[in-house]
């Protein structure tokens, strides 16, 4: 049976709720295992935004009402954003070396992942989606179209600063590196060139 506009929408919004839930587990995860103190809160503040704009997208999702579609019902819309989110975890999970070394590659993927979630919350603020949104939700909550583009532009503003959070992370990370280089232990040999010379007899005279 052909879905209602009401349905896809609804159902929409959860998958993005779904969406931002895993994300939130997601970075986490990641902070659990980071021992770096800036690296950790920078890592956490992202978390709990992606799980404030899970239980915002949930609600809405809720307010439009309709039948309730099931997070596995999800799985095919957000193939490729889960994707990027199990690569991810797979590479935190079986990381043998020190995770620190692979933050900067990490944060990269990060950005492309928070990238795409901004694109579609800005797409969507941008359609006639938002409209009908608005439409729907006013059936029972008395929100007009601004109130609901706001709630969105806020969702939109927290995702260019988790952007801009991961390039801090990965200009400090780039940071560590060259200090830890600089402080590396230098090993300087005085005189090399005298371990060309020959051994005197006589060391080995007075060794027999």
């Amino acid at each position: 049976m052909k879905k209602s506009k009401r349905d896809n929408i609804a159902d929409s919004l959860l998958c993005d709720s779904v969406l931002e839930e895993r994300t939130y587990l997601l970075y986490k995860n990641l902070a659990d295992k980071v021992d770096l103190p800036f690296i950790k809160s920078l890592l956490l503040h992202i978390a709990y935004d992606s799980q404030k704009h899970s239980a915002i997208l949930n609600g809405i999702s809720q307010s439009i009402g309709g039948p309730r579609a099931k997070a596995k019902d999800c799985e095919k819309r957000l193939s490729k954003s889960r994707t990027v989110i199990d690569d991810i975890s797979h590479e935190i999970t079986n990381e043998k070396k020190a995770l620190v070394e692979s933050l900067s590659s990490l944060a990269k993927k990060l950005s492309l992942l928070e990238s795409d979630m901004g694109e579609e919350y800005y797409a969507l603020v941008r359609m006639k989606t938002l409209q009908a949104m608005t439409g729907l939700i006013r059936e029972s909550y008395n929100v007009d179209l601004e109130d609901l583009k706001d709630v969105f532009e806020t969702i939109i503003r927290d995702e260019e600063t988790h952007l801009e959070l991961l390039a801090k992370m990965k200009k400090f990370l780039a940071g560590q590196q060259v200090k830890k280089v600089e402080t590396a232990p230098a090993v300087r040999y005085e005189n090399p060139d005298a371990w060309r010379e020959p051994v005197p007899d006589s060391v080995y005279e007075g060794a027999l």
